[in-house]
């Protein structure tokens, strides 16, 4: 596929070379009347509940360059990574022209509009969705996705619909699904592990200390009952909002076990610190369990403990 020289999603994702301005334009008050999409305010075409469900925020507006070839537009952060970027043009600024003469991959229709796909124009992590109209103006709405597994253009085929409603001819707007509440949601981890299941594998069964993670994570620490042998603390954590590869920063587990009848990730050395031990179990597609222990004296039972743990801490768990 042809290769911009200046990339288009580069200057807007990567948000490298437009300027962004705090707030939401607004055309001036003694101003004609505005129709169509010179209408459309690029940071005001989502509710909040699709805000939301989108997981969009920091909306920032960015002015055209005609010069460039460049609509103006909205850059939103994507909670997940990456972000999302909406540009809204004019006949001044043809889609060829943009897009420097690429062709699209794809087509597909959502929100009774044709969308145009263009991925790895500039990079293969970044995505546009465009769709033209009879007097040639556009609207784009590009996502991206530098996690190399992932799917770059998923956040902006969720958006499409949403935005389809706004523009000419688009269906009206799906309400946004219902976001699924987290099988952890209300869950203690220090009742993972009973007393005496503490102290059946080596650790002070009165010892549960609770601790707050952020806003959607919670755990619990127990300390060994006999630190000679090398033993730390461990710690079970509930995550009600992150999935297991999010948490795990792009390493990859170094085993994958069954204990307990759940399906655990084995994280030997986690952040390449020798002596630690996480294994990890997932309750849903955005929600995990994690069970941490360390052994800085013999790095061979660095994960017995968090392993003996786990079938237990299982039993206790929702069924995913």
């Amino acid at each position: 596929m042809f290769r911009r020289i200046v990339p288009l999603a580069a200057l807007l994702l990567l948000t490298a070379c437009t300027s962004q301005v705090g707030g939401i334009p607004r055309p001036a008050q003694d101003g004609p009347v505005l129709t169509g999409l010179a209408a459309l305010q690029p940071c005001e075409l989502f509710t909040p509940e699709q805000l939301a469900f989108l997981e969009l925020s920091d909306p920032q507006y960015y002015p055209a360059e005609v010069r460039r070839k460049i609509p103006h537009g909205c850059r939103f952060t994507v909670e997940s990574g990456g972000g999302l970027d909406i540009g809204i043009s004019t006949p001044e600024i043809t889609v060829r022209e943009y897009m420097a003469g690429a062709v699209s991959d794809a087509s597909f229709e959502a929100g009774g509009l044709p969308w145009q796909v263009y991925q790895g124009v500039v990079l293969e992590s970044l995505c546009d969705l465009v769709v033209e109209f009879p007097d040639r103006s556009w609207v784009r709405v590009g996502s991206s996705d530098f996690s190399g597994d992932g799917d770059p253009c998923r956040v902006a085929k969720l958006a499409v619909p949403f935005l389809a409603g706004k523009l000419p001819g688009g269906a009206p707007a799906p309400p946004p699904p219902p976001k699924q509440e987290s099988p952890l949601a209300g869950q203690d981890p220090c009742t993972a592990l009973t007393a005496p299941e503490a102290e059946q594998i080596g650790l002070l069964g009165s010892s549960a200390k609770p601790f707050e993670l952020g806003k959607s994570g919670k755990g619990c620490e127990w300390s060994p009952a006999d630190e000679s042998g090398g033993l730390e603390d461990i710690t079970v954590t509930f995550q009600n909002d992150e999935s297991i590869e999010d948490s795990a920063l792009g390493e990859k587990p170094d085993a994958e076990e069954d204990l307990g009848g759940r399906r655990w990730l084995i994280y030997d050395k986690p952040a390449d610190i020798d002596g630690m031990c996480r294994v990890a179990s997932a309750t849903s597609e955005k929600s995990h369990v994690s069970i941490s222990s360390s052994n800085f004296v013999d790095a061979a039972k660095t994960c017995e403990l968090a392993k003996a743990a786990a079938p237990l801490v299982a039993a206790k768990l929702p069924r995913s």
